[in-house]
């Protein structure tokens, strides 16, 4: 992969920001707000560039700033972007440690216009933030602080009453604030994210009461909720879309499972993660009645074995699109049910078989053989220990717009098959090889050339060197995060050149309690290859 040219452009303007005296004038205002968040993803707000940035880049054209993991954003930052008269319809401030209510109010008074603003873990940030912020077309608000107990129900409900217009709301409180969001927002609300762990039969009232207009709802890990609020919320709620019931644990045994009978047939998305139903033939009349179910994710359901997953494709596995029934130390599936999902999912697009014992993934081939179904397929979680090396191959080999891959665990995986899919995967932006022992640094670099890289992780690779970290840095700026816990042969400061190199902010896990003091990589100007130089 090369860079664009506007970002290169980009790039070398952010470096030399004070040779550019007339960048406000000259500078579309795409690239401004483009050019101060990688400003911010850089640590390049110090106080010798901010009174330049807020001269030439804060302007009351700016619509979009998005604001993260940068110490050197601080109350001051804000203040002047709030001075410069900016309307404002996008609004992100997260993980800003040195920001405190000052700065946040400082920026969200008199946006008016805001239609996006999220607000997360900011240290010193307190619930007063929210009385500056009155925006009439405000569609999504996330608001999450480090303290358990940030809000009063008096301050909420005054946000609330001033902000109507709320779809998307995501709260890191919990749930006693459940009954006044849904008396205030009402008809508004369709997603709702809070922390549910504490969720009660009285709160679910409340939903299914006020909000007719749901559409995704997240009651993952609520075990005190139980059938007969559900069925209230299901029945008022003919809209909804997304539900995941993970780990709802009361939904477990009869009576109670019976709940899911009344599962609204407008759902395309269903998540029962965790749920210790043991009930196979619930399991399966609950889901196959649901005619528009394209999204299922059944990992650990004890009620799911071979047969039961047979009876629900047979069913409707034309219409699922993404299926993940990754085991939890489970051995209830085997080859012989996902041989059922290969030949009646069609149209796949997503699939997880992660940590299945006895999968080899053998049954599997007919959807990659196939060049149509190969096609449809993006996402790909393969990473069951047993899995085939022809399967493999296959899968490396024959799915032209793959997006994500999990191979992590899977030691047979070689140098060819890295390279292979680098041929044959273009789109490729995500791949998990932790632990993939025989990758070599010829395969990463290989890969970094070809495909437009955003996630990778490389944890347990031993032998690999900062050869693979500068080609990554040369091929891959649009890198946003990358693991290597374990490879003691690459250095910290390569993995400082790499978030240099990166347009955005690069997140690096590289933990290595064994590595070697003293090594130094760098290039043999006359080969062109990267060496130890501490060798030499």
């Amino acid at each position: 992969m090369v860079w664009k040219l506007n970002d290169l452009c980009l790039h070398c303007v952010q470096q030399n920001l004070a040779s550019y005296p007339n960048l406000g004038s000259s500078l579309p205002n795409v690239y401004k707000e483009r050019l101060i968040e990688r400003l911010a993803c850089h640590d390049m707000l110090f106080p010798e560039n901010l009174s330049h940035i807020a001269a030439n880049l804060f302007s009351p054209t700016l619509r979009h700033i998005n604001l993260q993991r940068c110490d050197q954003a601080t109350d001051r930052a804000l203040q002047l972007l709030g001075q410069a008269g900016c309307k404002l319809e996008v609004l992100v401030l997260n993980r800003l440690n040195n920001v405190s209510d000052v700065g946040v109010q400082a920026v969200t008074s008199g946006q008016a216009s805001l239609n996006t603003l999220h607000i997360k873990f900011l240290p010193k940030v307190t619930q007063a933030v929210l009385g500056s912020i009155a925006a009439p077309n405000l569609q999504s608000f996330s608001f999450k602080t480090n303290t358990k107990s940030w809000c009063s129900t008096a301050t909420m409900s005054s946000f609330l009453s001033k902000n109507r217009s709320i779809k998307v709301l995501k709260l890191g409180t919990d749930v006693e604030h459940v009954p006044v969001i849904a008396q205030t927002l009402q008809d508004s609300l369709e997603e709702l994210k809070i922390n549910f762990l504490a969720m009660t039969d009285a709160c679910i009232e409340a939903l299914a009461e006020h909000c007719p207009n749901l559409k995704r709802i997240d009651l993952n890990g609520a075990k005190n909720i139980g059938k007969e609020s559900l069925i209230k919320l299901f029945q008022a709620c003919t809209q909804l879309e997304a539900l995941d019931l993970g780990y709802c644990s009361r939904l477990s045994a009869s009576p109670e499972c019976e709940v899911l009978w009344t599962l609204p047939q407008s759902l395309v998305s269903l998540s029962l993660c965790g749920l210790m139903l043991q009930d196979g033939q619930i399991l399966v009349e609950c889901i196959t009645r649901l005619p528009h179910v394209a999204n299922l994710k059944l990992c650990g359901v004890p009620g799911l074995n071979d047969s039961t997953l047979a009876q629900i494709v047979e069913k409707i596995g034309p219409q699922i699109v993404e299926l993940n029934v990754s085991g939890i130390g489970l051995n209830m599936i085997t080859d012989f049910g996902l041989k059922a999902v290969a030949e009646h999912c069609t149209n796949l697009e997503r699939l997880h078989i992660s940590l299945l014992r006895g999968v080899t993934g053998s049954t599997l081939q007919p959807i990659f053989l196939d060049p149509k179904r190969a096609a449809k397929i993006r996402v790909l979680s393969v990473n069951s220990k047993l899995m085939d090396l022809s399967t493999l191959d296959l899968i490396v080999s024959s799915c032209p717009n793959l997006e994500t891959l999990d191979l992590s665990g899977l030691s047979d995986v070689t140098d060819a098959m890295v390279v292979s899919l680098a041929d044959h995967a273009p789109r490729l932006s995500q791949v998990n090889l932790k632990s993939c022992k025989l990758i070599s640094d010829a395969a990463v670099c290989y890969l970094s050339s070809k495909v437009p890289l955003r996630s990778l992780c490389l944890s347990g690779l031993h032998t690999l060197t900062d050869k693979s970290i500068f080609c990554l840095a040369s091929s891959c700026p649009r890198m946003e995060e990358i693991y290597l816990n374990g490879c003691a042969c690459i250095s910290p400061v390569a993995v400082q050149y790499l978030r240099d190199c990166c347009l955005g902010r690069l997140y690096a896990s590289h933990s290595i309690p064994n590595a070697k003091p003293n090594q130094l990589m760098a290039k043999n100007l006359d080969t062109g290859e990267f060496c130890r130089a501490d060798l030499l």
